[in-house]
């Protein structure tokens, strides 16, 4: 979810190489705290989903009705504003935004290397997040804690690897291991990340058992 969101927002500029380790270090504390403080953060993610999904909605039709950034960027903010504001007064709605595009993140991160189609790619992810966000606004607890422990554990696992070169070896596995891929992602990217989504999830359902329906 936040890796995807890093890696969007890095788009619109080019950036150094410190640049580029701050927002994944950045990706990866955020990414932390989805692991295990999703659901308690219900609010805060939905917030910052709805705000940055505006901006992006907002950019991107601003400017190609006006045609320039400034236009897009003004319109992206109305837009963040709104969405964010909708997400944060209306709990289900929020719920729907939180998890529909973890969901969509996810699956489109996991089949951009699999499918080799990008439309297709974009529309089985857009499926996937609307359904996603449907089951987690009936489920609500259960499917938040697992949907944010997953997708911040891949995304955690994707910005720690981004950190070291594509060639660098890794201890423990053989040079081809680390490049082996299933549904785009490598092999260490798959166990670092279906490691953390176990132990989130856990932590999640012990820390929240005594809970209402919300944070």
């Amino acid at each position: 979810m936040i890796q995807n969101l890093t890696d969007y927002f890095s788009a619109f500029q080019p950036q150094s190489q410190e640049q580029s380790t701050i927002f994944v270090v950045v990706a990866m504390i955020f990414s932390a705290l989805s692991i295990f403080l999703g659901y308690k953060l219900t609010k805060l993610w939905s917030t910052i989903i709805g705000a940055a999904v505006g901006f992006i909605a907002g950019y991107i039709i601003g400017n190609t009705i006006w045609g320039n950034s400034g236009a897009g960027f003004i319109a992206g903010l109305v837009l963040a504003v709104i969405l964010g504001a909708i997400a944060f007064f209306i709990y289900k709605a929020g719920v729907f935004l939180l998890c529909g595009f973890s969901a969509f993140g996810f699956a489109n991160s996991a089949l951009s290397g699999f499918v080799g189609i990008p439309v297709v790619t974009l529309i089985i992810s857009i499926v996937v997040g609307i359904i996603a966000g449907i089951v987690a606004v009936i489920f609500l607890r259960p499917f938040i804690i697992v949907t944010t422990a997953i997708s911040g554990s891949f995304s955690f696992a994707r910005s720690l690897f981004s950190l070291f070169p594509a060639t660098a070896a890794i201890p423990g596995l053989p040079a081809a291991a680390a490049t082996t891929k299933f549904l785009g992602l490598s092999w260490p990217i798959m166990l670092v990340g279906a490691v953390l989504s176990i132990i989130g999830i856990i932590v999640q359902f012990v820390s929240t058992k005594k809970r209402g329906k919300r944070a």
